[in-house]
This record gives C-alpha cells, structure tokens and sequence, in this order.
C-alpha cells in the first residue's frame, strides 16, 4: 500500500473516531434523569410516627419546576403536581402534605416513592407535570420514619435521593397518569398544597404555613 492509501486509512480512522466521541458526547448531554426517594410509615395514618420531610434545592443558574410525582407502594401514582425553585432555592414539604390529596380519595399512602423531575417549563403549572419538559438538575434529600423493633418506636434517617436515568417510557408514563388524575373534575390527585407549605418569614426562616 503506498504513503497516500495509508494517510487515507488513517485519516478516515481518526474522523471514524471523532464521530464516534461526537456521538457518545451527544448522548451524555441529552440524556436525562431524574430523583428518586421512598417514605414508609407516613405520619398521615400511622399513629405515633413523626412527619417525613423532603427537601429539594435547585443549585443551577436558572429557575426550574420541581416536578412531583407520588406513588404508592402497589405502584399506582396517587398524586402529582410541578413547583418553582429559583436558582439556589429551597423546597421543603412533608410527606403528609404529598399524600392528603390522593386522586382515588383514598387514605394517603402508607408506603410509597417519591419521583423528582428537574423540569424547565417557563411557568410551573399543575398541567407542567401532565407535560414535562425535562432539563437542568435537582438535588434532592428525604427523612425516613423507621420502625425501631428494641424500643417500639420510630426511628428517623436522612438519605439523598436516588438519581436514575429517566427514560422516555418512564417519562410518558408518569406524565399520562397525572393528566389522567387531572382530568377527573376535581382538585384530588394534586399536590399543590407542598408548594406553599412552608414559607419565609421577615427574619429569613422557614415555617410552616399549617
């Protein structure tokens, strides 16, 4: 093979991986993901147990929706809503506020999941969650009420979320269930009530609006 086959070889090899890169590069920026958490032994309807708290902080450069997804623990999705946090911002809601509301009127759940979306929709609406546009990153972290089997009790741990990748299937499901929960006539299956459940006072602390 002469000099000028063998630049020619070498050159298609490297633009050959140059795509390649491209195209893994291409895939990492565009794949999305998204938070997820389990709460068990909810204070709605286990007596004696205290309340769970999740805590979602937006740490990008632009405002984003939080959108909420709750499911129970037989996977049925029982209530669903969209939130803002601005850049550096604080959402903090418990438990029972996620699960007061469900759409089948039902208790709220005693068990169940948590899914956390990072949405940019310019406007958080309750109709951003039936139709999210995924994009920016969240963090997220939840208490945990735990059964303590010595003294009869409950415990209480702190983990931060899971983050998993969010499929397009995921995604599609999670948004249909909650247009459907939307579409029922009524105000059940909307978790609205944990955007504005703890607010700002003058002095910059939070509290609860209950």
């Amino acid at each position: 093979m002469s000099s000028t086959s063998n630049q020619v070889a070498r050159i298609m090899v490297y633009v050959a991986c140059a795509i390649a890169i491209l195209l893994v590069l291409s895939g990492t920026a565009s794949a999305q993901s998204m938070e997820v958490t389990y709460f068990d032994n909810n204070s709605l309807t286990t007596t004696g147990a205290p309340r769970a708290v999740v805590h979602i902080v937006n740490p990008g450069n632009g405002a984003l929706c939080a959108d909420v997804y709750v499911w129970r623990s037989d996977q049925e999705l029982s209530e669903c809503c969209s939130c803002p946090i601005t850049p550096n911002g604080v959402l903090t809601f418990t438990v029972d506020y996620a699960t007061n509301n469900p759409g089948d009127h039902t208790p709220g759940a005693t068990a169940g999941s948590i899914d956390v979306i990072a949405d940019s929709t310019a406007s958080c609406t309750d109709s951003s969650a039936s139709n999210p546009t995924p994009a920016g990153s969240l963090l997220v972290w939840a208490t945990h009420v735990n059964l303590d089997s010595v003294t009869s009790g409950y415990d209480v741990t702190e983990t931060e979320a899971l983050t998993t990748s969010l499929s397009s299937g995921e995604q599609s499901e999670a948004a249909s269930r909650c247009g459907f929960l939307q579409s029922n006539g009524s105000n059940a299956g909307l978790c609205n009530a944990i955007c504005t459940e703890y607010s700002t006072d003058a002095k910059g602390k939070a509290k609860s609006t209950k």
